[in-house]
């Protein structure tokens, strides 16, 4: 659900200068099929591993999966903002996108 509304979305995210990439724990082979079914047309990154969820603190407790978290982070690579929805992932991407557009930085 989360990774279509960007999908959707996509265009008005490249309207903010940004660019979308998602990180998931499925296989590279999972992700290139759902990459295709969905038409993601942005990076979709296996971390099959966990090591990526381990550094951003994403694996939920007792090691049940990973959460759903947006992190924008801007050009120098700072983090500007955080998106936890675990309950509420309908609406998402529409989230984050309106607080890119409500960011001083944004202009």
């Amino acid at each position: 659900m989360q990774t279509r509304e960007f999908v959707k979305l996509q265009d008005q995210f490249e309207l903010t200068d940004t660019l979308i990439v998602g990180i998931s724990t499925d296989s590279v082979e999972r992700l290139q099929i759902f990459g295709e079914t969905h038409s993601v047309k942005f990076p979709l990154i296996s971390d099959s591993g966990g090591s990526i969820a381990r550094l951003y603190d994403v694996r939920r407790w007792f090691g049940l999966g990973t959460s759903r978290v947006t992190y924008l982070i801007d050009k120098d690579g700072l983090i500007r903002d955080v998106h936890h929805d675990e309950v509420f992932a309908a609406g998402h991407a529409h989230r984050a996108l309106t607080r890119l557009q409500d960011s001083p930085d944004s202009d």
